[in-house]
């Protein structure tokens, strides 16, 4: 590598940074207080009524990490399970209690008009059809890896 080429990077790296500074602190800049809190999972008291009704595609040691975390916010519930092998079922009963659905078929969970949102917890070959299949249901998707891979 030539200097001027570190340098360019260098400078790019510290452009790339400032900008995304700057576009971050831009909502606090102008206007903070005008924007309307409408986070889902704000800490305020919800009605047993407006709870955000969730899936889990995936029960293995990350999806259920992340349920588990989703489940800490005030107005999330877990309605229904997905996962291929029968222990992760199981342990998703004995965890989060067994009056929850639980399917080895995930279009079973998509089909559930009590389901808001799904946490996609399935091995990377299978998050972009079943992240496609939930939105085309009308589901929003949680998905923490990558989706697709180009």
């Amino acid at each position: 590598m030539s200097k001027k080429t570190t340098q360019t990077r260098k400078q790019f790296l510290k452009r790339i940074g400032a900008g995304t500074l700057a576009l971050a602190s831009t909502p606090a800049i102008i206007g903070a207080g005008t924007i309307p809190n409408i986070s889902y999972l704000s800490r305020k008291k919800y009605s047993a009524n407006s709870n955000i009704q969730i899936a889990l595609i995936g029960a293995g040691g990350m999806g259920s990490e992340d349920t588990n975390t989703a489940l800490k916010h005030d107005g999330v519930k877990l309605v229904a399970v997905c996962d291929l092998y029968d222990g992760h079922l199981e342990r998703a009963g004995e965890r989060w209690g067994k009056d929850l659905f639980t399917t080895k078929q995930y279009k079973e969970i998509l089909a559930r008009k009590d389901v808001d949102a799904v946490i996609i917890g399935t091995p990377d070959h299978w998050h972009k059809q079943i992240s496609i299949d939930a939105m085309r249901a009308g589901k929003h998707v949680y998905c923490e890896k990558p989706m697709v891979h180009s």
